[in-house]
């Protein structure tokens, strides 16, 4: 088969390997389309320790299962499924604790294990036996279910963050995952979405999924902004979804009195330290948190979203390319002229 193999930094091969085998326990899933993730391209772009070449990335799926292990009940070959893409070992203590992306033994397809910029993917047992493995609904198109992954890490952060209904919240930074923020903010009750990014293209890049209110901070002050869109409060929920040490900053001070703030995504590891205003978060009574990565739970959640028509994420797809073109798939990426690319093996 055609698989898109990663060989270190700049470099994607489109080779012929070797048929997957289906192992105990576990499934192949014919790919439909899978959607390249800004993991991927920091790993062509800068290299990643855990993606060790040659390896084919890609975890953002959806397929088909061409061949199961007989002794598997709650799938059939057909079904049409997606991934929760971490999987755990089931056993260490954080996994005890319900926390199995945080597992001390995770493998992660497409990062540690092989991925889906390929034809057939093989899932070892794992992935089934954790549920990791999600049927599709039927009315869900394969290409919006192929988001369901980077969707359910986003449901994960609102969780944790808190977001409900009445809230403002602010989202920082207009990429993927920061439209996607704005769409489940909405489908949670959220009553006012602002949305701030740099560049004005990239704010009216998405279609379909609308904030309230975008705040270009190329052109206007943001703080000064969402000061007077809240009557001089702040914001109930500021959701951080750029790795920018500003923008963890300015979120600080974009927080009403009592309110949440999430660092949803990660710093440079190389500067992974911001400096706060630390006296705000002491005097408002503010609240910080993180998140990471995302559970089956979660992206059970994001397809249920999609099938009752709670949001969708069809207009954050501005590309789809062949797998023969992932490297322009790679390159819009990385020059930021798209939202999600989808890649098909055909």
């Amino acid at each position: 088969m055609k698989a898109a193999v990663y060989e270190g930094v700049g470099k994607f091969a489109v080779k012929e390997v070797e048929n997957p085998k289906l192992p105990h326990g576990g499934c192949i899933v014919e790919i439909e389309y899978c959607a390249i993730c800004g993991t991927d391209v920091k790993a062509y772009v800068h290299g990643n320790p855990r993606m060790k070449p040659p390896l084919i990335l890609g975890h953002e799926f959806c397929g088909r299962i061409t061949e199961l292990d007989p002794y598997v009940k709650e799938f059939r070959v057909g079904d049409r499924v997606t991934l929760a893409t971490s999987l755990p070992c089931g056993k260490c203590y954080l996994c005890q604790e319900g926390l199995s992306n945080m597992c001390e033994n995770i493998q992660p397809v497409g990062t540690g294990l092989s991925g889906a910029f390929c034809k057939y993917l093989v899932l070892p047992y794992q992935a089934l036996a954790h549920g990791n493995l999600l049927k599709v609904p039927d009315n869900v198109m394969s290409e919006s279910a192929s988001l369901s992954e980077p969707l359910g890490c986003v449901i994960n952060g609102q969780l944790i963050v808190g977001v409900r209904g009445g809230d403002t919240v602010v989202v920082i930074g207009a990429g993927p995952i920061g439209w996607m923020h704005v769409g489940v903010a909405k489908a949670f009750g959220a009553s006012r979405v602002i949305l701030v990014q740099r560049s004005r293209s990239r704010l009216e890049m998405a279609k379909g999924i609308k904030a309230d209110e975008t705040i270009c901070s190329d052109e206007e002050d943001p703080l000064k902004r969402v000061n007077e869109l809240t009557g001089g409060r702040g914001a109930e929920v500021v959701i951080v979804s750029c790795p920018s040490h500003d923008a963890q900053a300015d979120s600080i001070k974009m927080a009403k009195k009592g309110g949440r703030i999430s660092f949803f995504s990660s710093l440079p590891k190389d500067k992974p330290e911001a400096t706060l205003n630390t006296n705000l978060l002491h005097y408002r009574e503010l609240r910080v948190c993180g998140s990471s990565d995302s559970r089956p739970y979660h992206q059970r959640l994001a397809l249920e979203l999609l099938s009752m028509g709670n949001l969708d994420v069809s207009g954050l797809i501005t590309h789809k390319f062949p797998l023969s073109r992932i490297m322009d798939g790679l390159e819009i990426m990385r020059k930021k002229e798209g939202l999600k690319v989808l890649i098909s093996p055909d």
